[in-house]
């Protein structure tokens, strides 16, 4: 399968906003905790998809034939984990 340029930067856009929304959902999560607030259900479900939408990032980034740098692994870990245990 050949892509085209057009498509890698796509996949590459795609991945760092999808990055840049978790880790915003986990600074959401971190600051309720710290403030021992309970999220409400709609910052929950803005958590979730933002996890939902970061490795479905990941899986188009992949098949574009490029590879996930060490720090974004290491936040792409934590989405897919978030996922697997389903908890903030």
């Amino acid at each position: 399968m050949i892509v085209s340029p057009r498509d890698r930067l796509m996949a590459m856009n795609r991945l760092r906003r999808a990055i840049l929304a978790f880790q915003s959902a986990q600074i959401l999560v971190l600051t309720h905790r710290r403030q021992k607030q309970a999220l409400s259900q709609v910052d929950l479900d803005a958590v979730q998809h933002s996890a939902v939408e970061a490795a479905a990032a990941l899986l188009a980034y992949s098949a574009t034939g490029l590879v996930v740098g060490a720090d974004d692994q290491r936040i792409l870990a934590q989405a897919q984990k978030y996922l697997a245990d389903g908890a903030a």
